[in-house]
């Protein structure tokens, strides 16, 4: 061994792989913060972003996965929620690039029927579209709404009568960067281009290559992001100048997929590429941003992504813009504050008086009980504020007269048949009192799982990546939906899910 060292660095280039390959990738598009002028207390951020796990854009991200920091500083949080990008306020421009050559005929490669597919599910009034087909020429056909239907009546009116056998890509470079250039009202550009290359080369790689380079330069001084999808209905066989499709994706930190049949082609379209340009998310908070107060100038923005498997990073620079600082409340909590103290000095002094007159009496041990049954609560519900009943959840406890969406009993242990209400769409559950379901058990995270229903209708078990797990049924879950008698597990304590 001590004698071949490019085997030591083979075995950890094997080891390390799963990592490269894997590894996610987060990107801050854009950020919206609040107006000019507008009062600092509680603003508005608003930040676009994206993150994928190689082509694939990872979803299920929440609010609750999301963290902002500015200049390192993490404000306090009033108020969050995650929107995915297509139900947003920034629109898209796309321009599809795809050849017309006369041996491209429809009846076999289907191009034009596959783009039309995807150009159906465009359809916000925000988003552009645009055409440029090519074969020795090529010629833009106009932005239009992505709503009115006009980009998919053009795309149906073009023909593939022209004489050109093999189509030359190059000949769309430049109408291309001159429309998305030129394109304005949107906040992400992309360019869909749908070749096999093999016209692009006419005897010249070198050629082809210059001008590959200087196209991709141009992309990325203009922010335009290229989708390209490499395809020929014959297989990979028919597609030898792959290379330099690839060499424009990864050039323009882009994306390249690849199609060796019709269907194929197909699902690409529908799927990656609308996936590519609308798997993407928003993440909205109100911030507090009177402590720290913000002076107008440039900050850095950090937003932090927490996975089950991974944290994610990524930074953006922000003019922060100036703002009122409003100092009524201030004052106004400074006021109250010296009558609250006063007051509270004046009854512990009246108190002591009260005491140094009274003998001391011995009322034995104090308990604490439940309000709607009168039982005597356990220790560790002391101080929480949740909705539950130490009664099982029976008729006689006031809270099983109350509309509710199911409840989890606790089955074993010192709290056993303490009854938790499910009242709220998102009702958490951990060992911090702050949940909605408090469980004080060692084997149980913070903030352990959660549990999503829709008015009711259905409820489903998430777990926030808890370090002993949570177990439906004695299976291990992620998220599954719940039936009534389903036994749950968080660690180590047992419950078990009810409908009414």
């Amino acid at each position: 061994m001590r004698k071949n060292p490019g085997l030591w660095l083979c075995l950890l280039m094997f080891m390390l792989m799963p990592s490269l390959v894997w590894a996610n990738t987060l990107t801050i598009e854009d950020v919206d913060l609040p107006e000019p002028g507008s009062a600092a207390k509680n603003a508005d951020v608003s930040v676009y972003f994206d993150l994928r796990a190689g082509e694939q854009a990872i979803t299920g991200i929440t609010a609750e996965n999301c963290t902002v920091l500015i200049d390192g500083n993490a404000p306090e949080v009033k108020e969050a929620e995650m929107i995915p990008f297509k139900d947003g306020t920034r629109g898209v421009g796309v321009l599809f690039i795809f050849p017309i050559a006369k041996n491209y005929d429809e009846e076999s490669f289907g191009i034009r029927e596959s783009i039309g597919n995807l150009l159906k599910l465009f359809n916000r009034d925000i988003d552009v579209l645009n055409l440029i087909p090519y074969d020795s020429s090529a010629t833009s056909t106009g932005w239009h709404k992505a709503s009115d239907g006009t980009t998919s009546k053009t795309l149906s009116e073009i023909t593939t009568e022209s004489e050109v056998l093999e189509p030359n890509l190059f000949t769309s470079f430049s109408p291309a960067i001159a429309m998305l250039k030129n394109l304005e009202g949107v906040s992400k550009k992309y360019v869909v281009i749908v070749s096999d290359a093999e016209g692009a080369i006419v005897g010249q790689p070198e050629r082809a290559n210059q001008m590959i380079g200087v196209f991709t330069d141009q992309l990325k001084q203009n922010h335009i992001t290229p989708i390209v999808v490499g395809y020929s209905p014959d297989g990979a066989a028919a597609m030898t100048n792959i290379p330099l499709l690839k060499r424009i994706a990864s050039n323009a930190n882009g994306q390249y997929f690849q199609a060796e049949r019709r269907d194929a082609f197909q699902a690409v379209m529908t799927n990656d590429v609308y996936n590519y340009i609308y798997g993407r998310y928003i993440y909205h908070a109100v911030l507090d941003m009177n402590n720290p107060y913000l002076e107008e100038k440039k900050y850095n923005l950090q937003l932090v992504v927490k996975t089950k498997t991974s944290e994610d990073k990524a930074a953006y620079q922000i003019a922060w813009p100036a703002l009122k600082k409003d100092l009524l409340w201030l004052w106004l909590t400074i006021g109250i504050s010296v009558i609250i103290i006063g007051g509270v000095v004046f009854f512990i002094v009246a108190r002591r008086r009260e005491d140094d007159e009274e003998p001391i009496v011995d009322e034995g041990p104090q308990e604490v009980c439940c309000a709607t049954c009168g039982k005597v609560l356990p220790k560790q519900l002391y101080g929480f504020n949740g909705e539950f009943c130490l009664s099982g959840g029976l008729p006689d406890c006031p809270y099983y007269q109350m509309p509710d969406r199911g409840k989890i009993q606790i089955t074993r242990g010192v709290l056993a048949d303490t009854t938790f209400f499910i009242k709220k769409d998102m009702t958490t559950i951990g060992s911090y009192p702050e949940n909605d379901i408090y469980l004080d058990d060692k084997s149980v995270s913070r903030k352990h799982a959660a549990i999503k229903t829709d008015e009711g209708k259905r409820y489903e078990m998430r777990d926030f990546g808890s370090s002993n797990g949570t177990y439906v049924n004695n299976e291990k879950i992620d998220r599954k939906f719940l039936r009534d008698g389903d036994i749950l597990r968080f660690g180590t304590v047992e419950t078990v899910f009810k409908l009414k």
